[in-house]
C-alpha cells in the first residue's frame, strides 16, 4: 500500500511542477505574441504603432526573470555549507545503528552521512527522473543531537528520519523542493526588477501576479502532502520505539533546538564579529546548559513545548499535534534494542563541523579558551550598551565628551524622557534605560579597576565588585533610572566605591589584547547577501540588453516613419501618434489600444487659425527647450505645438520626450513677435 501511496504522490509532485512549466511558458507566450504584433504594426503601419517602447523594453526584464527562475528547476538541494562527510572508520557504531534500524524498517540506509552544525536532522534524496529513479541517500545529523540527546532519543530521531525512506517520502520531498526553490527564486527576481524602475508599471507587475498565485496555490498543497508525511515518520518511530521515547524525543528535540539557536545568535555570532571565538564551540554550550537556569529553562520548553512565530508555510505539523497522536497510542513494547556502544570513534569530525561552521562568517577570528571568551563576552556586550548610552547622552545638546556624570546629571534634571527617546525606540524603554544606565556604571567601575564582568547565560553579563557583595549597587541604578530623587544616592554610592564619575569611560576590551576602540563596529552598514548581489549585476547585465534592443526597434521605428506616404489624407481616427514618455500600465494589440498619452490630433478646419501641417518630423526635447523656444526654432506657434501634441493648456516638457514638430520650412508662418 505504502508503495502505491507514494507512486501516486510522486505523480501529484510531477503534476505540480509541470505545473509552474504550463503558467511560465504562457505567460512567456503571451508576451512574445504581443511583442511580435507590436513589431509588425511598428514596420507597417509606424505612425499608428502605439506603445512599442514599453512592449519591447517591459518585456525583457520580466521575461529574462521569469526564463532565469526556470532555470533552477533543475539544481538539486545542496547540502548545508557546514556538513562533513561522516565516514564509516570515523564511527562504525552509528553506521552499524542506522543500517540495522534500515533494515527493521524494510528500507534502504542511506549511502552518506553528513555532520552539521544544526540541533536537528534531516534524510534527501538525488531524485533522477523526477523522482521515479533510485538517487543517492543522504542522511544530515547535528552534532548537538549527538551530544546531548540520550541514546534511545537518538534512536526515535534515527527511525523517524529513516521513517521517510520507508515511506518514499524523499522523492516526492525532491521534486517538491525543486518546484518550490524555483518558484522562490522566481518571485524573488521578479519583485527586484519590478523594484528597479518604480516609476514604470509595466509587465513585470503581471508575471509577478501570475506566479504569486500558482506559488500560493503549490506550496499550499505540497506542505500538506508533507506534513502527513511527518505523521507517518512519527508512526514509524513509535512502532519502532514505543510512543513514550517517540515522544520524550521530540520533546528534547525541540527544547534543544531552541537553546542553541539562542547560544549562536546571543553569544557565538555577536563575538565572532568581534573577532573571537571560543576553542571549543560545543565545550562552552555545554557550559551553557549546564547553567542552572538554562536547565530549567530546557526542563520548562520539554514538559511545555511551545513554538513562536508559526507560519503558515511550515512543512511540519504543530508540535502539540504531533505530541497529542503520540501519546495517544497505545503502548507498545520496543522493537529495537540499545546498545552500548560508542557511536563515533574517532572525534575529528566534530572539530572539521565547528571549522566550517565558523568559517562561514568570512573573517578570521581568534580563538580563546572557552573561560576567556566567556569573560570578554560579557565585557563586550557590556560596552555595547554602555556605548549607546553614552551616544543618548551626546546627542541631549552637550558639548564635551560624555561620562557617567553627564548621564546622572541628566536624570538630575529629569530629563529620563529625553534620554530614553534617544535611547530605544523598544517596547518598555524605562527597562532599557536601566540596562543601559546598569551596564554604563559597572563599565566606570570594570575601567577604573573596580569591578570585573562575568558572563550570564540568562543575563548575558552580571557585574562582580567585590566592595559591594549585596548586590546593592544594583538596586539602586534601576531606582535612579525611574526616578530622579534617587539619583543622589547612587552619585553617594559610587563615591563610597572610590569611582571619580567624571573620568572618561573605557570602552575597549580589556580582557584580552584587542585593539584599542568601542566593539560596536557591528553597527556599520552590512554588505549585501551575495543572492542579491548576484541579481543585481543579472538586472545590469539584462538593462544592457533591454536598452539596445529598444534602440534598435526605435531606429526601425524612425526610419519606417520618416519612409512612410505622408500625402495619404488622415481622419480623425487614422493620425500619426508620437510614441509615448510614460507607459500605459496593460498595452495591448495596436487595433485595440486606448488613446495614447500623446497623442497627434488635427481637427477639421472649422476656426480661423492655422492648420499643422501634414509634414512634420520629431524633436526629442532637451534640457533647457521650451515651447517658445521651439515654436522660434521651428517657425510656428506655442499653440501649434501644443495642438499638434495634444497637449492643451500646458506647456511643461520633459527631458526626452518626444515632440511633434513642423519640418524646416513647414511651419504656419506666424510666429511670436518675440522670436524676430
Amino acid at each position: 500500500m505504502s508503495t502505491v501511496v507514494g507512486w501516486l504522490r510522486g505523480l501529484f509532485a510531477v503534476g505540480m511542477l509541470a505545473g509552474f512549466y504550463v503558467v511560465s511558458f504562457a505567460l512567456l507566450a503571451a508576451d512574445a505574441a504581443l511583442v511580435v504584433l507590436m513589431l509588425r504594426g511598428m514596420v507597417e503601419r509606424p505612425s499608428q504603432a502605439g506603445n512599442w517602447s514599453l512592449a519591447v523594453g517591459g518585456s525583457i526584464p520580466a521575461a529574462a526573470a521569469l526564463l532565469y527562475g526556470m532555470a533552477t528547476v533543475s539544481r538539486t538541494e545542496e547540502s548545508p555549507p557546514d556538513s562533513v562527510v561522516l565516514r564509516r572508520a570515523d564511527a562504525p557504531g552509528l553506521w552499524r545503528l542506522v543500517e540495522d534500524l534500515a533494515g527493521q524498517l524494510g528500507t534502504r540506509p542511506p549511502g552518506r552521512i553528513l555532520l552539521t552544525a544544526e540541533a536537528n536532522a534531516s534524510v534527501s534524496e538525488d531524485a533522477r527522473l523526477l523522482g521515479f529513479a533510485v538517487g543517492e541517500r543522504t542522511m544530515n545529523l547535528g552534532v548537538p543531537l549527538l551530544l546531548w540527546l540520550k541514546p534511545v532519543e537518538l534512536r526515535a530521531v534515527l527511525c523517524h528520519e529513516l521513517g521517510h525512506y520507508a515511506g518514499r517520502h524523499t522523492r516526492f520531498g525532491a521534486i517538491t523542493y525543486r518546484g518550490a526553490a524555483s518558484l522562490r527564486s522566481t518571485l524573488f527576481r521578479l519583485r527586484m526588477t519590478a523594484r528597479s524602475d518604480e516609476a514604470r508599471v509595466g509587465y513585470t507587475w503581471l508575471f509577478q501576479a501570475a506566479i504569486g498565485v500558482y506559488a500560493w496555490v503549490y506550496l499550499r498543497l505540497s506542505l500538506a502532502v508533507r506534513r502527513r508525511q511527518e505523521l507517518e515518520a512519527d508512526a514509524e518511530a513509535v512502532a519502532m520505539v514505543g510512543p513514550e521515547v517517540t515522544a520524550q524525543a521530540l520533546r528534547a528535540v525541540h527544547a534543544l533546538g531552541i537553546t542553541w539557536a539562542g547560544f549562536e545568535s546571543r553569544y557565538l555570532r555577536p563575538v565572532q564579529r568581534l573577532g573571537f571565538v571560543p576553542e571549543d564551540v560545543f565545550e562552552a554550550f555545554a557550559a551553557m546548559t549546564g547553567d542552572p537556569l538554562v536547565r530549567r529553562r530546557m526542563a520548562e520548553l520539554r514538559a511545555h513545548p511551545v513554538e513562536a512565530g508559526r507560519s503558515p508555510l511550515d512543512s511540519h505539523p504543530p508540535l502539540a499535534r504531533r505530541l497529542a497522536l503520540i501519546e495517544a497510542r497505545p503502548a507498545t513494547p520496543p522493537r529495537t534494542v540499545e546498545d552500548e556502544i560508542p557511536l563515533i570513534g574517532d572525534p575529528s569530525p566534530v572539530p572539521r563541523v565547528q571549522r566550517r561552521m565558523l568559517g562561514e562568517a568570512g573573517r578570521s577570528a581568534t580563538a580563546l579558551p572557552r573561560t576567556e571568551w566567556a569573560d570578554l563576552a560579557a565585557e563586550a556586550f557590556a560596552i555595547e550598551l554602555a556605548s549607546l548610552l553614552l551616544d543618548a547622552a551626546s546627542d541631549t545638546g552637550t558639548t564635551a565628551r560624555p561620562t557617567l556624570a553627564t548621564v546622572l546629571g541628566l536624570l538630575d534634571r529629569g530629563e529620563q524622557t529625553a534620554l530614553v527617546r534617544r535611547l530605544t525606540d523598544a517596547p518598555e524603554p524605562e527597562e532599557q534605560l536601566a540596562e543601559a544606565l546598569y551596564a554604563l556604571t559597572g563599565q566606570a567601575l570594570a575601567g577604573a579597576g573596580r569591578a570585573r564582568w562575568a558572563l550570564s547565560w540568562t543575563r548575558g553579563y552580571v557585574l562582580d565588585c567585590p566592595l559591594d557583595p549585596r548586590g546593592r549597587l544594583d538596586d539602586l541604578v534601576a531606582a535612579a533610572a525611574r526616578d530622579k530623587a534617587a539619583v543622589p544616592a547612587l552619585r553617594a554610592e559610587l563615591a563610597r566605591l572610590g569611582l571619580d564619575i567624571e573620568a572618561p569611560v573605557v570602552l575597549a576590551l580589556r580582557t584580552v589584547a584587542a585593539p584599542a576602540g568601542r566593539t560596536t563596529a557591528g553597527r556599520s552598514g552590512r554588505s549585501a547577501p551575495d543572492l542579491v548581489v548576484e541579481e543585481l549585476a543579472r538586472q545590469r547585465k539584462v538593462a544592457k540588453v533591454t536598452m539596445g534592443a529598444v534602440a534598435v526597434a526605435g531606429m526601425v521605428w524612425v526610419a519606417a516613419l520618416l519612409g512612410s506616404d505622408s500625402s495619404q489624407p488622415y481622419g480623425r481616427t487614422g493620425l500619426p501618434r508620437a510614441a509615448v514618455s510614460r507607459y500605459s500600465p496593460w498595452p495591448l494589440p495596436t487595433a485595440f489600444l486606448p488613446t495614447p498619452h500623446f497623442t497627434v490630433s488635427f481637427p477639421e478646419p472649422v476656426i480661423p487659425r492655422p492648420l499643422p501641417s501634414l509634414d512634420f518630423r520629431i524633436h526629442f526635447v532637451e534640457r533647457g527647450d521650451t515651447l517658445s523656444a521651439l515654436a522660434c526654432e521651428y517657425g510656428t506657434t506655442v499653440e501649434d505645438l501644443q495642438e499638434r501634441n495634444d497637449m492643451g493648456k500646458r506647456t511643461g516638457l520633459a527631458v526626452g520626450q518626444m515632440l511633434l514638430v513642423p519640418a524646416k520650412g513647414e511651419g504656419s508662418g506666424i510666429v511670436a513677435a518675440d522670436c524676430r
